[in-house]
């Protein structure tokens, strides 16, 4: 949803594997509220309240969409037994179809509009207009997002986290719709070029999962996103976040403790911030050693402190954070 002040608003939602839009305009009436105005200030009430409140009245709205909207939405969005396209492009640029709710003589209607009649601009991609310092490696594979097939969604919203199938290679991948305007997606991929080239040399070893290449806007071959190893999960649990860290062995929480503490060193040397460092950025492989992910800035309450992120001292903290968290104690 898409609210926030009284002039307009708008609702998005999937109807039988279709995406659709549904934009509301006050009334010009100051007096007399009409159904837009009340959906309006209903959608104003739901991005302040709590979870409890969020869910009663978004259910409320959604109900009165339907009630009108169920005949137009099924001419565009029958019910199908075809699975919808999974491929990358499709994920972060869904076709949506647009739509307006109107009261027009005291009666109120769902209408198809055209894209520029909607509330929001629609996401086409990356901005060309984008000025950025970014040198993507000559050398690292570009692959486009319509050949990356999707093959689960972990994290989605405010960017991209998937693990995908592109030719027969299973990978992680993290994309952003806007591709290098969003700062965070181009300070990973600067991080990761580094510690890209620093393993080309057989002497370093730096546990963070290899760069494999890049996604590219399949318009206009923009990048939009990288494509890292998948680290296969150990038997305790993909993350130290999803562990029972009681259930395992003294000697193992040990050696991920000086593990963790070993590849921050070395990410400090080439000149490297790890940034959002914390329990659930630290994956298990199947050998039980660690490989620490996501270089894409910020920081989490508990884990680093606001006025030390992005910054060594603010790893430093996450480290002797981690360490508590398995239950021992930096060494000095």
């Amino acid at each position: 949803m898409n609210a926030g002040n009284d002039e307009s608003a708008d609702v998005t939602f999937e109807y039988n594997s279709r995406r659709i839009t549904v934009s509301l305009f006050a009334s010009p009436d100051p007096i007399q509220e009409n159904l837009e105005d009340r959906l309006i200030r209903l959608l104003n009430e739901a991005i302040v309240a709590d979870d409890g409140e969020y869910d009663t009245i978004t259910d409320q709205i959604y109900d009165i969409i339907m009630d009108l909207g169920r005949i137009p939405f099924s001419r565009i969005a029958p019910l199908s037994t075809s699975l919808p396209s999974k491929d990358l492009h499709s994920l972060l640029y869904p076709e949506t179809f647009d739509y307006r709710l109107q009261t027009v003589d005291g009666v109120a209607s769902i209408f198809p509009i055209n894209p520029d009649e909607a509330v929001s601009v629609p996401n086409t991609g990356p901005n060309p207009e984008v000025v950025t310092e970014f040198q993507p490696i000559k050398t690292i594979p570009r692959y486009l997002s319509r050949d990356v097939h999707v093959q689960e969604v972990l994290v989605s919203g405010y960017g991209t986290v998937c693990r995908v199938q592109v030719g027969s290679q299973t990978m992680l991948c993290k994309a952003q719709s806007q591709g290098l305007e969003n700062s965070s997606l181009e300070r990973e991929l600067v991080a990761m070029q580094r510690i890209w080239k620093a393993c080309g040399s057989p002497d370093v070893n730096i546990r963070v999962p290899r760069l494999q290449g890049y996604v590219t806007f399949a318009g206009s071959k923009d990048i939009i996103g990288l494509l890292r190893d998948w680290v296969l999960p150990s038997s305790y649990g993909s993350t130290l976040r999803d562990m029972d860290i009681a259930a395992v062995p003294k000697e193992l929480t040990k050696k991920w403790s000086d593990q963790i503490r070993e590849t921050v060193d070395k990410l400090h040397e080439l000149g490297v911030i790890w940034g959002d460092g914390k329990a659930s950025n630290v994956v298990v492989d199947q050998e039980n050693n660690i490989w620490l992910i996501d270089f894409a800035g910020g920081w989490t309450e508990g884990w680093v402190d606001e006025e030390l992120a992005d910054s060594m001292d603010g790893d430093n903290q996450a480290v002797r954070n981690i360490t508590r968290f398995l239950g021992m104690e930096e060494q000095s």
